[in-house]
């Protein structure tokens, strides 16, 4: 049962309380993979060290950090173009720039190539340990870290003269695509043109779609049943909380005695961490899809006993190694505040600017509408808006958040645009499994949707076994990008 060791990743010392919650929202913000490389094949690769203002915007403050940033130059011929792979919410890797189609585009136009990481994540830490201390998330946003980018390349062409008269090519992938996408608009003068991989460009805080979109790629990828059998397993949960039955299942499955399935905050953190675990197979290990729907289908023939038996395997290695796991409320937020964590960096930033709150609770579903609401109707906005409250204090309010939304899709302007005057330069890639594309841009002539992939899948290079329309996408974005070097 490989898809279930997904969640075992790190096993939990023994005789101590476990947060089960933690693995998978690590999982769901790691880097995107480029493929399979070896220490020889990074040789190559450089890290290196870039100073950055703290705070780009005021001219007043001159204290910098160190912003790190890998290098590959073996391929580099004198103008050749800048391929610059852009870090997002996670600490980067040589990977990009040993393997995948970055590196292979490189390859081929004598491309010198670099990966640059996000401000606040992995070492690059604008305040030192101290980063994550709330007065000093302040100069975390998407205009500091575009602004670092902008530098970035004027230092690269400014220290180098065969780099003086290259063309810069932008790749990213998720939020890094988001930011490919945002710098053409905002920087149009330093990029040539830019591939955004599975890109959501509209802030919204009740993201309902993903979790609908979790379901629906669920039932794509194994059939109805599977779907049916998680909703009817999750509803029946619902039911035992309702009816103050559900003790028996969190002794079963060790809980920790000081969780209240009373507590709306418990409840919802509990039910928040079951939708996490099937967003992070859709989302991040889609090929896992029906070996889960497999073992799941296998479990019994009762749809709630099966779903029971099944959070009992989902949930063994936390019965069997430590003193009792902690399904509350806490325990969630406890992730969202550890002051070394880039969870509560990416955190930050989604409180703040960009909101994507995975809700199950559907307040605006139509009377008339014939579809029972996702993963049983147990997560609201409000649940997220309290978590970013508690993890930032009485300020991080929900018109805080509503309004760096406003400001967000007013300074990038959504999804809803004609390429034929705001984002001609970027080329959009969507896996249709992938719950985060109901947020970009899906249609026109510089948009593909993938059948059958998820999120990000695209971009390692060209591969045998990867579909046809997967090959044929990777040489139209080859193509698009080569015309603009």
């Amino acid at each position: 049962m490989k898809w279930l060791c997904l969640v075992l990743v790190s096993l939990p010392h023994l005789f101590a309380v476990l947060n089960p919650y933690k693995v998978n929202l690590e999982l769901l913000l790691q880097e995107p993979s480029s493929g399979a490389y070896s220490k020889k094949d990074a040789i190559s690769v450089e890290e290196l060290w870039l100073p950055q203002k703290v705070d780009h915007f005021d001219a007043l403050n001159n204290q910098t950090w160190q912003m790190r940033y890998y290098r590959n130059g073996k391929y580099h011929r004198n103008r050749g173009p800048i391929f610059i792979f852009v870090g997002g919410e996670w600490s980067i890797s040589p990977g990009f720039l040993v393997t995948g189609l970055t590196h292979d585009m490189a390859v081929e136009n004598a491309g010198m190539l670099f990966y640059t990481e996000h401000r606040y994540y992995g070492p690059s830490l604008p305040h030192g340990e101290q980063s994550f201390q709330l007065d000093q998330l302040q100069h975390l946003s998407i205009h500091q870290s575009l602004a670092d980018l902008a530098h970035f390349i004027r230092f690269q062409k400014a220290e180098n003269p065969r780099l003086r008269q290259s063309k810069v090519i932008l790749v990213g992938g998720s939020y890094s695509g988001s930011m490919v996408a945002w710098m053409t608009q905002l920087y149009p003068d330093l990029i040539a043109a830019s591939w955004a991989s599975s890109a959501p460009l509209l802030a919204k805080a009740d993201f309902y779609e993903y979790m609908e979109a979790v379901s629906h790629s669920i039932r794509l990828s194994y059939g109805h049943n599977c779907t049916t059998r998680i909703q009817k397993g999750l509803y029946h949960l619902a039911k035992l909380f309702d009816e103050n039955e559900i003790l028996e299942l969190l002794q079963k499955l060790n809980s920790c005695e000081d969780y209240d399935p009373n507590d709306p905050l418990d409840r919802a953190a509990f039910f928040n961490g079951l939708g996490n675990y099937f967003a992070l197979i859709v989302q991040s290990y889609s090929s896992y899809i029906s070996q889960l729907c497999e073992t799941l289908m296998s479990l019994n023939s009762n749809d709630e006993e099966a779903f029971e038996s099944f959070l009992e395997l989902l949930f063994a290695e936390g019965r069997r190694s430590t003193d009792c796991q902690d399904f509350s409320y806490k325990a969630m937020l406890q992730l969202f505040s550890d002051p070394i964590s880039g969870i509560r960096a990416w955190f930050y930033q989604t409180c703040n600017e960009f909101g994507w709150y995975t809700t199950t609770e559907r307040t605006n579903q139509s009377s008339t509408s014939t579809s029972a609401p996702t993963f049983a109707n147990q997560v609201p906005l409000s649940y997220y808006e309290r978590l970013c409250l508690d993890a930032f204090g009485p300020e991080q309010t929900p018109e805080r958040l509503a309004l760096g939304i406003e400001q967000t899709n007013n300074h990038f302007g959504g999804f809803q645009f004609n390429q034929s005057e705001r984002y001609g330069e970027v080329f959009f890639t969507h896996g249709q499994l992938d719950p985060w594309r109901s947020l970009g841009k899906q249609k026109g002539n510089q948009a593909i949707v993938l059948r059958g992939y998820s999120h990000c899948e695209d971009l390692g290079g060209i591969q045998v076994r990867d579909s046809v329309q997967m090959n044929l996408a990777k040489l139209r974005v080859m193509s698009f990008l080569r015309r603009h070097i």
